[in-house]
């Protein structure tokens, strides 16, 4: 009888942790909360343009990047990134208008398998945005990472405006 007890208790104790733990990490659908929407984009620019030559990688834009590209650009999109922990990444371009094949802007709005692989991963793209401060922006909350980065310094105070849009959006949630 007393084994039972304890048996039970321990997995009464191993399941509320392990929906604590859950409960805690956002899912892909809150990628559709945050990400950048049409009243984000600056005056003078648009959503880009993909490329012919890219279109067999990039689908379109914005675009919820699928398991192909995940494996593919996560280490273009910061040093030593492990695509293995990401679950999602969402990727919108933000060019001038007259030139929308640039990517003056980008944002990437990254969903992290665990809290483990978040913290991990994070640590890189701090890193990363430290040695680029003045082109780029990170945004965190448990295991989402929201990325802007610009091409040209001037651009700068855009992502600014972007990411403090963006940041009232994750204080939402």
């Amino acid at each position: 009888m007393k084994r039972k007890a304890l048996l039970l208790a321990t997995l009464s104790v191993f399941i509320f942790i392990f929906i604590a733990s859950t409960k805690a990490m956002y899912s892909s659908s809150v990628i559709d909360k945050i990400k950048p929407g049409n009243d984000d984009i600056p005056a003078g620019f648009v959503m880009g343009q993909i490329p012919g030559f890219a279109k067999n990688l990039l689908k379109a834009n914005p675009w919820n990047f699928d398991h192909d590209a995940i494996r593919k650009m996560t280490g273009r999109i910061y040093p030593g990134g492990e695509y293995s922990k990401i679950s999602g990444i969402h990727m919108t371009i933000l060019a001038k208008q007259r030139n929308p094949y640039n990517d003056d802007i980008m944002c990437y709005v990254m969903l992290f398998r665990d809290k483990t692989s978040a913290a991990e991963e994070i640590i890189k793209l701090n890193e990363y945005v430290k040695n680029n401060s003045d082109r780029s922006i990170l945004l965190e909350k448990e295991n989402i990472a929201i990325y802007l980065c610009v091409d040209s310094v001037e651009d700068y105070p855009h992502i600014k405006t972007i990411s403090e849009n963006i940041q009232k959006k994750l204080d939402t949630l």
